[in-house]
C-alpha cells in the first residue's frame, strides 16, 4: 500500500538524520581533516538536515491524511458496486437478465434511448449466443477497440482490445459495428425520414435471411338452427414468407479529414445510419419487391383488387377521397391511415369548402393530422407524378400493421479501406473509405388491408 511506502520512507530518513545528527557531535580535526574541511562538512550536514525535515514534514502529512480518509472510509456504509461486463470472460458466465441489463447500461451512457435496444433483445431472449455478442459489442472496450480499427491505428491497440474485436468479424472479414452505433438496434422515429416505418409493424430476425409468418382472413361464422350439425368454420392459413435485401453503402474520406476531424469513426456510423434510414424510407414506398423491400405502393398497384380510379383525371376530389376510405374493408377502417405525397395532401387542403368538414382543423392552418376521422401521414418518398397517360398512384389508405418490416439487429457491418486509388491511373490518391452493409426486408402481409388511389387517365 501507498501509505506503507510512505511510512518507510519516513523511517529511512529518519534514520539518515540520526546518523548525521552522530557525525556533527564527533567531527574534529586530524591528519586528514582540516578545520577547513570540518567547517564545509559541517555545513552539508545542517543543509541535508534541513531537507530530512522537510522532505519528513511533507510525507508526514500525506500519512495524516491517508490515515484520516482511512478512519472516514470504516464508519461510512459499505457500497458494493458491481463491476462493468467488460471482457468475454464477464459474459459467459451471465444470464439472460444479466445479459440484456449489461447491455441497456452500456447503451444508456451514451446517451442512446435504450427502449428500442431492449425490446429487441427480450424478443430474441431465447438466442442466447446473439445476446452474448451484442453485449460484448456494447463494452466499451470493443467501441475503442472498433473506432482504431476504422481510423487505420489497428496498431495502437491493447491486447484486451484485440480479444474484444475478435467478436466482431463476421464471415465476410467486415467488422460489426458497436452496439450503441447499431442502427437497428437504437432506431428511433424521432428526426426520421422513414415515415412508414413509424407506423408499420416491425418484426426481427437474429440469424437466417427470410421471416416466415402466416395470414389469414379469418373466419366466417353462420347463425344454426337448434341441433343443426355446424359448419366447419376454420380459416384458411397462408404461409407468408418476407425475404431480407442487402442494402450498402460507401463513404470516402481525405487523409486529411482522418488527421483534422475528432470521432470520425462514429461520425461515419451515424453518417451510415442516416443513409439506411433514407434508402429504406424510399423502399418502403415504392421498392420493386425484388433487389429491394416491397413498397406498398408497388405491393398495392401489383393487385387490381386494391386499386380505385379517381372520378376525375388529374384532379382529387371529396367523393374519392369518401370512395377510397369506405372500400377499405371494416375489418381494417377503424385502424388505417392516410399516406401520400406532399403534393396531394396541399391539393386536398386546396380543395377548401367542399372537403372542409372532413377536416378536423381550420384549413387556413397548417395541413391537418386527420382526413375523414383517419391519421396521414405525409413523406417525400411516396410518388407524386401526374401524367394523362398512365393512371398515376396517388394515395394509400389502410391499416400498416398488415406492412411488415423485416431487421437483422447487429448485424450490420463496416469495413475500413485504407487506400483508395484512383480509377484512371490506378494510382492512390489519398484517400480512405468505408463499406457498410446490413440486411432489411418489408412486404404487406395482406395486401387487401389497403386501397390505392389512382389518377384518371386523360389520353
Amino acid at each position: 500500500m501507498f501509505i506503507e511506502r510512505l511510512k518507510a520512507a519516513i523511517a529511512a530518513l529518519q534514520e539518515e538524520r540520526t546518523a548525521l545528527k552522530v557525525e556533527a557531535e564527533t567531527i574534529d580535526t586530524d591528519e586528514t581533516r582540516t578545520a577547513e574541511d570540518v567547517s564545509t562538512r559541517v555545513d552539508e550536514i545542517l543543509a541535508r538536515n534541513a531537507e530530512i525535515t522537510a522532505d519528513i514534514t511533507g510525507k508526514q502529512a500525506r500519512v495524516d491524511q491517508l490515515e484520516a480518509l482511512a478512519v472516514e472510509r470504516a464508519a461510512a456504509p459499505t457500497f458494493i458496486r458491481k463491476p462493468d461486463p467488460v471482457s468475454n470472460d464477464d459474459l459467459s458466465r451471465m444470464n439472460t437478465a444479466q445479459l440484456i441489463e449489461a447491455t441497456r447500461r452500456s447503451v444508456g451512457e451514451r446517451e442512446v434511448d435504450t427502449d428500442q435496444a431492449t425490446k429487441i433483445m427480450k424478443r430474441h431472449r431465447s438466442d442466447t449466443e446473439w445476446l452474448r455478442n451484442i453485449a460484448a459489442r456494447a463494452t466499451d472496450v470493443y467501441a475503442s477497440a472498433w473506432a482504431k480499427m476504422m481510423t487505420g491505428r489497428d496498431f495502437l491497440m491493447t491486447n484486451e482490445e484485440r480479444a474484444a474485436i475478435a467478436v466482431g468479424t463476421n464471415t465476410q472479414g467486415g467488422l460489426l459495428v458497436p452496439t450503441h452505433l447499431d442502427p437497428t438496434m437504437i432506431l428511433t422515429n424521432s428526426g426520421s425520414s422513414n415515415a412508414i416505418r413509424a407506423i408499420s409493424r416491425q418484426v426481427t430476425l437474429t440469424s437466417a435471411n427470410t421471416w416466415n409468418g402466416v395470414t389469414t382472413a379469418g373466419s366466417d361464422f353462420s347463425w344454426d338452427a337448434e341441433l343443426a350439425e355446424v359448419s366447419d368454420d376454420s380459416p384458411t392459413f397462408v404461409a407468408v414468407g418476407i425475404p431480407t435485401f442487402v442494402g450498402a453503402g460507401f463513404i470516402q474520406a481525405s487523409y486529411q479529414a482522418f488527421e483534422d476531424i475528432e470521432n470520425l469513426a462514429s461520425d461515419v456510423g451515424m453518417l451510415m445510419a442516416d443513409g439506411r434510414d433514407r434508402l429504406e424510407g424510399t423502399a418502403h414506398a415504392t421498392g420493386n419487391g425484388t433487389t429491394a423491400p416491397m413498397g406498398i405502393f408497388t405491393a398495392c398497384d401489383a393487385n387490381t383488387n386494391v386499386e380505385v380510379t379517381s372520378t376525375t383525371a388529374a384532379t382529387i376530389g371529396l367523393v374519392d377521397l369518401q370512395g377510397l376510405r369506405r372500400a377499405v374493408p371494416i375489418r381494417y377502417r377503424g385502424k388505417s391511415t392516410w399516406v401520400m405525397n406532399p403534393v396531394y395532401a396541399d391539393a386536398i387542403a386546396a380543395l377548401g369548402t367542399a372537403v372542409s368538414a372532413s377536416y378536423t382543423t381550420n384549413l387556413t392552418e397548417a395541413p391537418t393530422t386527420k382526413l375523414i376521422g383517419l391519421p396521414v401521414v405525409e413523406t417525400d418518398d411516396a410518388p407524386s407524378a401526374q401524367t394523362t397517360t398512365v393512371r398515376d398512384n396517388e394515395i394509400v389508405v389502410g391499416d400498416f400493421s398488415q406492412y411488415v418490416i423485416v431487421d437483422k439487429p447487429g448485424s450490420t457491418t463496416l469495413d475500413f479501406i485504407p487506400n483508395l486509388f484512383n480509377t484512371t491511373t490506378n494510382l492512390p490518391d489519398g484517400r480512405r473509405g468505408w463499406y457498410m452493409r446490413f440486411r432489411s426486408g418489408a412486404e404487406p402481409t395482406n395486401v387487401l388491408g389497403f386501397r390505392l388511389l389512382q389518377d384518371k387517365t386523360s389520353a
